[in-house]
């Protein structure tokens, strides 16, 4: 991308040069000989951009800016690989919606969605998408267009994402969902310690502090860890597969297996808040493969971002 960059300004630099020698001699037997060159290179200048995309980069880069500076609610994204990051965005947004990049590992969707139908008051969204595996690059990496700059943060909603279950590939494709169910009912309990144990060692006392402080300010509304692919989870209990544990008890089950998380998210929200600007924290159980409780949480985070607003205009 670098190298493109110069080569568009090394381009362009060469098309002003003329463009100037134009001006300084056309009114002299070689003004139609500068004005052939200045044509040629205008020639060679599409004639690359069409073979290398620069002018699409450069087209879709102004377009992006142009998106992220519109008022929107945001919401920022942080999870482990396979825990279902992406698939909870395309599940409200709808599976077509395709990924803005906004740097190597951080992509972004946007869209417009409905506060509700009575109405019909729409809202403009903002949703980071994390593509890298370590938690550091999630926060250096994290695009200051989509999430706001350092001394004004517009982020609206941080979502901590976890599962049950890690996305097991096979010949390169992942298990569909009943392919999991059937790896999963043997030896149950272990298979799901070891994959909060995961999420446990990703989502650490040190590491929510880094995300507060990348994604804090006055903007921040919501927190909220969501327990993904409870779909999958029921589907076991069904099976008889955890003892002890029925389609009764099986969100309390869910919510106990990442009990500490909780509490540390909670604890970081605490100390980030304060008197004047408190977040709201809350648990949500979804299954992103079936969208049940998906809307539900990201239309929370949107409806208080739209009232805020609300109130800020009424001042």
């Amino acid at each position: 991308m670098r190298g493109r960059k110069i080569l568009i300004f090394v381009l362009l630099v060469i098309c002003a040069t003329f463009v100037v020698i134009l001006l300084n001699g056309s009114g002299t037997a070689t003004g139609p000989i500068l004005i052939s060159l200045l044509l040629v290179a205008v020639f060679a200048v599409i004639s690359v951009g069409a073979t290398t995309e620069l002018y699409r980069e450069l087209v879709d880069n102004l377009r992006n800016d142009s998106m992220l500076k519109k008022a929107a609610s945001r919401f920022y994204l942080y999870g482990r690989g396979g825990s279902g990051k992406t698939t909870i965005i395309k599940s409200w947004l709808g599976g077509e919606v395709r990924p803005e990049q906004a740097t190597k590992y951080f992509a972004f969707y946007t869209a417009e969605k409905y506060l509700d139908l009575e109405t019909k008051r729409q809202c403009r969204i903002v949703v980071s998408d994390y593509q890298g595996q370590s938690p550091s690059q999630n926060t250096l990496n994290a695009s200051p267009q989509v999430i706001g700059l350092p001394d004004r943060r517009l982020v609206n909603g941080v979502l901590f994402i976890v599962d049950i279950a890690p996305r097991i590939e096979k010949n390169g494709k992942p298990l569909d969902t009943n392919e999991l169910v059937e790896w999963l009912a043997v030896d149950t309990e272990t298979k799901i310690r070891k994959r909060v144990e995961q999420h446990l060692e990703y989502i650490v006392p040190a590491i929510l502090e880094i995300v507060f402080a990348t994604v804090y300010s006055k903007n921040l509304l919501c927190v909220t860890l969501i327990i993904n692919k409870m779909d999958l989870l029921e589907q076991i209990v069904a099976m008889g597969c955890i003892p002890g544990v029925s389609l009764a008890n099986v969100e309390e089950y869910a919510r106990n297996l990442f009990k500490r998380i909780e509490y540390n998210i909670r604890d970081a929200c605490d100390k980030i808040a304060k008197p004047e600007h408190q977040i709201d924290f809350s648990v949500a159980l979804v299954s992103a493969a079936k969208g049940t409780g998906v809307a539900k949480t990201f239309n929370r985070v949107m409806k208080k971002y739209a009232d805020a607003k609300y109130k800020e205009k009424k001042k």
